[in-house]
């Protein structure tokens, strides 16, 4: 993982953003109140049709998000599913194991979340919003986080931030790849 300098963090404001310069990506975390916003928007050269098949994919998400131990399917329904997974995140002195038992929506354009099991966190829902731009598709993604462990603020905003880079970074790649493969 990236290590900064303490001074930093310290000088970080409450709201982190970061603006894809050439991409129009946008991934912003919020602290509120202890609750840990965070959004992201990026567009994708591919259907929505491409980007709900990688996003559902939940079995294959190790092989695309390294930091993803495990991600298991343990219940299926028409439009629902029950998906157990475990995560590891690190972080300069930090690590922390995270364990989430996602019960998720599949919507046609969006697909929604929440953490059952809150074992890592107090709160962990959030959603995927896919909307179809002509040949491209524009996602947005929603989280909101309260962990059930004791780190500090600024620690997990840049935990967070961060992650989001990396997630979305990765998603592209597996989408376009998908798409190529179609």
């Amino acid at each position: 993982m990236r290590t900064a300098l303490i001074v930093a963090f310290v000088l970080m404001a409450a709201t982190l953003t970061t603006h894809g310069a050439q991409d129009g990506t946008t991934i912003s975390v919020v602290e509120t109140g202890g609750d840990f916003q965070v959004s992201a928007r990026f567009v994708v050269p591919e259907s929505p049709e491409v980007v709900r098949a990688v996003l559902t994919d939940y079995p294959a998400i190790p092989r695309f998000m390294p930091d993803v131990r495990t991600s298991v399917v343990v219940d299926r329904g028409d439009r629902t599913a029950r998906v157990e997974q475990e995560a590891v995140s690190k972080f300069m002195w930090f690590s922390k194991t995270v364990h989430l038992v996602l019960d998720v929506d599949e919507g046609n354009e969006v697909i929604a979340f929440r953490d059952r099991c809150t074992r890592s966190f107090r709160r962990y829902e959030g959603s995927w919003t896919m909307t179809r731009q002509g040949e491209l598709t524009e996602l947005t993604y929603q989280l909101a986080a309260r962990p059930a462990f004791s780190v500090p603020g600024f620690v997990l905003r840049k935990l967070l931030n961060r992650d989001a880079v990396v997630m979305v970074d990765r998603l592209r790649t597996e989408i376009r790849a998908r798409g190529a493969g179609r």
